[in-house]
């Protein structure tokens, strides 16, 4: 005696949609998890020419006990500076802190990457990326 089971073609249509369905919302779930880890520096490309200079604004933290950092992996393609704004010499009070502005200086044609970071005084290391750019210079 042969026993013959038959599947329904409605419930295994279901079945696919429905692991289909998970398997979706979890591919999406662990794609934001991993987007929002990245959350703390913003990377951007960014071309110059040897010899131009580029102004990077970066907001200020309502913190004032934190450091913001320019530094630039390869010195020899990026120069970065801080631009620095001398308060008049006859006035006493202290300005509102408003944004910290960096100078970018394409120095020879090569790639660099430039990374701005926070961090407390006492803090060590890098401290937090808020910001990467890689810079590419290129010969007028």
């Amino acid at each position: 005696m042969t026993t013959v089971y038959t599947i329904n073609s409605r419930f295994v249509g279901s079945t696919r949609y429905a692991f289909g369905l998970g398997l979706f919302v979890s591919l999406l779930a662990s794609t934001s998890a991993c987007t929002s880890t990245k959350s703390a520096g913003v990377q951007k490309r960014m071309q110059l020419a040897v010899g131009d200079i580029k102004e990077i604004t970066v907001p200020r933290r309502g913190d004032s006990s934190l450091q913001l950092i320019g530094t630039s992996d390869n010195q020899e393609v990026v120069d970065v500076s801080r631009r620095e704004l001398a308060p008049a010499v006859d006035t006493l009070q202290r300005q509102p802190a408003g944004p910290t502005v960096f100078q970018l200086k394409g120095i020879t044609a090569g790639t660099a990457n430039v990374t701005f970071s926070e961090k407390r005084p006492d803090e060590a290391g890098n401290g937090k990326t808020i910001r990467t750019y890689i810079v590419r210079v290129t010969a007028n």
